[in-house]
């Protein structure tokens, strides 16, 4: 195939020659490319040029970018470079894995024996359980997301793609919903999504475990548990309230603890499901009567794996402003913070798991600039100093009660007198102080 062109505006590629298109998806596209020197081989992913001024989805693909690079394991494509800050449109340069997506792999096959099932599902596992324990959640496990490397060789293995879901474990809004804009859901594909995503309620580790019951479901019988239902609305739906049919409706039969195994992770609540990654393939292999991973297995995963994710969000203690706690679960905290913000004039600048960051407006009067206008009207104008701060969000509970430690933090301004600091922090107090009533706390 001809080697193509860089397309319009696409700079900062100067070491690599796009050779072709690999596919496109909502978001963005992907090329792969050569090293004009080492000629290795790598997957640039950028984002659509008419979706370049969606917030939202600019958000995300800068959210993949910084979780890829924060968190490397074998069995994850390999981050290898980003686009400079200022280059339009934006990319990631990534490892290039050669091999076929599970999907391909199903359907290529109609369906996947248990026993190759569980060797999948082994390195799915040790990537999980490796990233939950470093704070991450994946929230978009689908079989095109989940590339087969050496299929159909005593080698094969998996890579996971596509971190443009994948968030921080921890109490977290959504921006879009801060925004008023976005739903609960915030994307995902609707098979694939589970029951407290849905409704918008707080989804932890489970939830990625939830997924990876469809991919058992749809590896084992070639099907996705609600495969009749076409309207997207209707399979969330039905994911929310719905059994999935039993394995046997397709035919399919395996031990019955095994499809006991599948249907808990399929389970409406997080509880009854299995309680981590390491839980689910330790149970698989003690239905099948084998291993698929030995006793350091997920010791050598969790030493394999390159993490600072941990390190984000931390502030320091003189920088706090307020702590207080709040009764409130997520959906709810939604709706009062949004409110809160737009009462006060303020923008939501990014919103992680566990810190909400905001921009809030201290209106100010300033000598106006001298011009002939200003020799006929007030010598005084209405400015806006932009203060930036941190809400740091953290769920816990005490006895039927779920609380949510709330601390304001402000961080350091780059040049800031004192007067400009005192004026500033009678300003924070006070919003301190109305944010408190809002959400309805006692000092």
């Amino acid at each position: 195939m001809a080697t193509l062109t860089l397309p319009t505006g696409f700079l900062g590629l100067d070491d690599y020659e796009i050779v072709k298109l690999l596919g496109e998806g909502g978001m963005g596209k992907a090329f792969l490319a050569r090293h004009k020197s080492s000629d290795e081989a790598v997957v640039v992913k950028t984002v659509h040029e008419h979706l370049l001024a969606d917030a939202k989805v600019r958000q995300r693909f800068h959210q993949e970018i910084d979780l890829m690079r924060r968190f490397r394991h074998p069995n994850a494509v390999g981050f290898i470079e980003a686009s400079p800050p200022g280059i339009e449109p934006p990319f990631i340069v990534m490892e290039y894995v050669r091999g076929i997506t599970l999907d391909d792999l199903v359907q290529r096959h109609d369906r996947l024996p248990a026993l190759r099932t569980g060797r999948i599902l082994a390195p799915l596992c040790l990537f999980l359980q490796t990233a939950h324990d470093n704070g991450l959640l994946h929230r978009d496990l689908t079989p095109v997301n989940i590339m087969v490397v050496d299929p159909d060789t005593s080698r094969e293995s998996i890579k996971v793609m596509d971190f443009g879901l994948a968030r921080g474990i921890g109490f977290y809004i959504p921006s879009g919903q801060l925004a008023n804009k976005g739903n609960a859901i915030d994307g995902g594909t609707p098979d694939f999504i589970c029951p407290e995503q849905i409704e918008g309620r707080q989804v932890d580790h489970r939830g990625d475990l939830f997924s990876v019951g469809v991919l058992l479901y749809y590896m084992l019988t070639g099907h996705v548990p609600f495969e009749s239902v076409k309207e997207p609305m209707q399979v969330l739906l039905a994911n929310v309230r719905h059994d999935p049919p039993p394995l046997a409706h397709w035919g399919v039969s395996v031990p019955a603890s095994l499809d006991r195994l599948v249907m808990s992770c399929l389970a409406k609540a997080p509880a009854d499901r299995p309680a981590s990654a390491r839980a689910l393939i330790e149970a698989y292999q003690k239905c099948l009567g084998c291993r698929f991973v030995d006793d350091r297995a997920f010791e050598r995963s969790s030493n394999s794996a390159v993490s600072t994710l941990n390190e984000r969000h931390r502030f320091d203690a003189r920088n706090v402003l307020d702590q207080f706690e709040a009764c409130m679960v997520e959906q709810l905290a939604a709706i009062k913070l949004r409110g809160f913000v737009d009462g006060v004039g303020g923008q939501v600048a990014e919103s992680d798991a566990g810190v909400i960051k905001v921009r809030l407006p201290r209106v100010f009067e300033a000598e106006a600039e001298v011009s002939l206008w200003s020799w006929l009207t007030s010598a005084k104008e209405e400015r806006i100093d932009w203060i930036p701060l941190e809400l740091h969000m953290a769920n816990k509970q005490v006895g039927m009660r779920t609380l949510v430690d709330i601390t304001v933090v402000r961080p350091p301004a780059a040049e800031e007198n004192a007067e400009e600091a005192t004026i500033r922090k009678h300003f924070c107090d006070a919003i301190c102080r109305e944010l408190r009533a809002y959400l309805m706390v006692g000092h």
